[in-house]
């Protein structure tokens, strides 16, 4: 049996900065706020207001010629915790720096000019979660859920010899105004789970299935939120470690594929789903059940999209002596061993990073890329080679830290970023194409 993966430990919660713009559909390009001297400097963004998932680009001008800065972006998580990235960069002959092209000097942060390359490299300045960096646990920050607040905050500086130059304040949001939300209860509506709903558009869209992994509770949120502003109904559902009277257990142990199916039937009622065309999206354990849902309910879902995925069913998961195994259906166990995929009605994405240290999702990627499904089609891998474990979900965000099957500990967390950016765009064909 392969090794399970470990929870991720030390999980630090981003809140938004004090106040951010209500959540508006777009936001064009503005001037930010500027000294009360000479200075004159200013950062400009194209998309202040923007979907959490999309590229914004910043550019400082109104600096001297080749003046040497620091530009940071800044945040503050739920305890009031403060995070915070900062890169070196030299103005060019105008007194100007484009992010989207100039690398931090010295390649700290991040090595590669990347506009949104700060908002990805922040990590605890204060608290508990300083002491996590360089531990080697893997740790991120999530900001509040999409329940709660539609967006969150950052805060870009630019500083010269300690003196601030400019600032101002982006919003990323989760949901635009149009999407719906509403909370689903095992007591209630017997899953536990956030529901997204985008406004009914002239064709139907693939709803989206979404859980994770060992980690339990509801950290797709972010994603289905995500995927509902981009129009398709989406639904987070936890299925272990749910929180004190969910009525959800807490161990991987004999969950059954009838709690998901019964999501899947949920989720496809929801205004504009087209129920044929249901996916569904697992993370680590959670590829498990997602691939098993695919191979034994072809009707009810059509796509897998598998993150960090493993090939074999494997066992249970904080059960202690009385796991039988980690998955079951109607109430039979289902054992431990590789999954077929060989009758499934769409495509398995598999997704992984070649330098994962949990366990080797990258080699389970190529194995199930190797199979074909009920019409004989390859399903698809996307391997990117020095990523880690966590290459799951959206871009342009969930900074922190991995250490990677090499051993260096911030191995992986720019090779993560520049994973989501490409897969999540890919994710997203799959949904729209099929193909």
């Amino acid at each position: 049996m392969r090794r399970i993966p470990k929870a991720r430990t030390g999980v630090a919660v981003v809140a938004m900065l004090a106040a951010t713009a209500a959540c508006s559909g777009g936001g064009g390009s503005d001037d930010a706020r500027k000294p009360a001297d000479d200075d004159h400097a200013a950062i400009h963004v194209d998309h202040p207001v923007a979907l959490a998932d999309q590229d914004v680009k910043v550019r400082i001008g109104g600096l001297g010629a080749h003046d040497r800065v620091t530009v940071a972006a800044q945040a503050v998580d739920r305890s009031g915790q403060p995070w915070r990235a900062s890169g070196r960069f030299t103005a060019d002959a105008q007194g100007r720096i484009d992010l989207d092209r100039q690398a931090p000097r010295g390649g700290r942060p991040y090595t590669k000019a990347d506009s949104t390359g700060l908002l990805g490299a922040m990590l605890p300045t204060a608290g508990r979660g300083v002491r996590m960096i360089g531990s080697g646990d893997a740790f991120s920050y999530h900001p509040p859920s999409p329940a709660e607040k539609r967006a969150y905050g950052l805060r870009l500086t630019v500083t010269k010899h300690g003196k601030q130059l400019a600032d101002r304040s982006i919003t990323r949001q989760w949901l635009t105004k149009t999407v719906r939300h509403r909370k689903l209860t095992v007591a209630k509506n017997r899953i536990d789970g956030e529901m997204y709903t985008p406004p009914p558009g002239k064709h139907r869209r693939a709803p989206v299935l979404v859980f994770g992994g060992s980690e339990g509770g509801n950290s797709g949120e972010y994603a289905a939120a995500l995927l509902a502003a981009r129009g398709h109904p989406a639904l987070s559902l936890c299925y272990f470690r749910c929180g004190k009277g969910s009525g959800r257990p807490n161990a991987i142990n004999m969950i059954d594929t009838g709690y998901f199916l019964r999501a899947a039937r949920v989720l496809g009622k929801e205004p504009g789903a087209d129920p044929r065309r249901l996916a569904v999206m697992g993370n680590s354990r959670g590829s498990e059940i997602a691939q098993l849902l695919g191979q034994r309910h072809p009707s009810v879902v059509r796509d897998v999209i598998a993150y960090a995925p493993s090939e074999v069913v494997n066992g249970p998961y904080l059960a202690g002596p009385s796991g039988r195994a980690a998955w079951a259906e109607h109430g039979r166990p289902i054992p431990a061993g590789p999954i077929r995929l060989d009758h499934v009605r769409g495509t398995v994405l598999a997704i992984a990073g070649g330098n994962d240290k949990m366990w080797g999702s990258a080699q389970a990627a190529r194995t199930i890329a190797a199979q074909h499904n009920s019409s004989g089609r390859s399903h698809q891998q996307i391997a990117y080679p020095k990523a880690g474990h966590h290459v799951n979900w959206f871009p342009y965000g969930q900074p922190g830290q991995e250490g990677g099957a090499n051993g260096a500990v911030t191995a992986t967390a720019g090779s993560d970023q520049e994973a989501r950016k490409d897969s999540w765009a890919r994710v997203l064909k799959l949904l729209d194409d099929g193909v």
